[in-house]
């Protein structure tokens, strides 16, 4: 299992997303969407080459729900950095920044 790390603006995304989650709906879904979300990151450590790569750079990318992906990039053989937790139903060319 490789090591991941997480760029600001994916922590961000994250908290953000949860917020979103727990006041449009419920607690209870926003930790189901945590766990979705942690279960895909630990499937991301474990193997890292089976999802598609993304149309920038040197990004892949994993669906997580259909509003939300996450972007990483495999940074060495032993660390992955997710670059972005993106919220699909944002403008797509928001991810190149």
């Amino acid at each position: 299992m490789r090591e991941l790390t997480f760029s600001k603006r994916s922590i961000n995304e994250i908290r953000e997303i949860s917020e979103y989650i727990e006041a449009k709906f419920s607690q209870r879904i926003k930790m189901e969407f945590l766990e979705k979300l942690q279960l895909n990151l630990d499937y991301i450590a474990s193997n890292p080459e089976n999802f598609q790569k993304a149309e920038y750079e040197d990004l892949r990318k994993c669906v997580v729900t259909k509003q939300t992906t996450i972007f990483y990039k495999i940074a060495s053989k032993n660390k992955i950095h997710i670059v972005s937790i993106f919220d699909t139903r944002q403008n797509p060319k928001k991810i190149k920044k």
